[in-house]
């Protein structure tokens, strides 16, 4: 089996099952021109792997990505699942609605710290497995921040900072993201908040890795996408206090007006993009 071949069985469903299509174009091209349509088809479809790390982002045309060629991304979270039998929470009125306000109130501070960073952020929902309930994840959100100009040293420096007023101890930081091809693997590094010290390092960046991060921070297993969720329990389950999912810098805000449409419906986002920064609160 071509290395093309396997990563389409791996990464793509169709209404006929790939297997079929494989199976046919084995069969009719030979194994090598097969091999090599498929490498074809992948670039010019951008298929990307499930587990592709720019799938926690939005990557369509004027997106912050679209805008962010060679930039770096730092993944920064406060969330600690709560105790939601413990005493504390109990004698509190409303105990687990209060605790989750509370995080809402320290992420909106977070967001205007991005915003005063001059960084380009997004945020993703994560679900973290609640260490007594049987079936039960508490959900709430992460930020994604863009490194925008500086350099790999500033960059890591500033996140640090950030990260220190909210008492993360440790940051996950990728390299710059040079490569756009749909089979891209990033390197990344996950940094000791208090040394500034290296603790590990990442030569494929995926999906897992994030929730392994967030896995090992919190002390209890992290997921994107829960399997079977309709028969779990999700606490925060409609958290969606971030309206604005996306922010862009004042640098992409000028990028975004200075770039033409090149589509009906991107002309659509473009006006929707610049309606949205000029409402009174989008910086601030």
């Amino acid at each position: 089996m071509g290395k093309n071949e396997k990563y389409l069985l791996d990464n793509v469903n169709f209404e006929i099952p790939i297997s079929f299509w494989v199976m046919y174009l084995d069969n009719f091209l030979g194994n090598e021109k097969a091999d090599e349509f498929y490498e074809y088809l992948i670039n010019a479809r951008d298929i990307r792997r499930k587990n592709d790390i720019r799938n926690l982002i939005s990557t369509i045309g004027f997106s912050i990505y679209d805008f962010s060629p060679n930039e770096q991304l730092a993944f920064i979270s406060i969330f600690k699942p709560i105790d939601t039998e413990s005493k504390l929470v109990a004698n509190m009125e409303n105990g687990v609605n209060s605790v989750f306000k509370y995080y809402k109130k320290k992420n909106l501070k977070i967001l205007q710290n991005i915003k005063k960073m001059g960084y380009s952020c997004e945020h993703a929902k994560f679900n973290w497995k609640d260490k007594r309930l049987k079936d039960t994840y508490q959900r709430e959100y992460i930020f994604i921040i863009f490194s925008e100009q500086d350099n790999c040293e500033q960059f890591q420096k500033n996140i640090i900072e950030l990260a220190k007023k909210y008492n993360i101890e440790e940051v996950l930081i990728t390299d710059n993201m040079k490569d756009r091809s749909p089979k891209m693997q990033i390197k990344s590094s996950i940094i000791d908040v208090n040394t500034g010290k290296v603790k590990e390092n990442i030569e494929d960046t995926t999906i897992d890795t994030v929730e392994k991060y967030l896995s090992n921070i919190s002390g209890t297993k992290v997921l994107v996408n829960i399997p079977y969720e309709k028969n779990k329990t999700v606490i925060n389950k409609e958290v969606d206090y971030l309206t604005m999912k996306y922010y862009y810098s004042q640098r992409k805000q000028d990028k975004v007006k200075n770039k033409g449409p090149y589509s009906f419906m991107s002309g659509t986002l473009k006006s929707a993009l610049l309606n949205n920064f000029k409402r009174k609160d989008y910086n601030d």
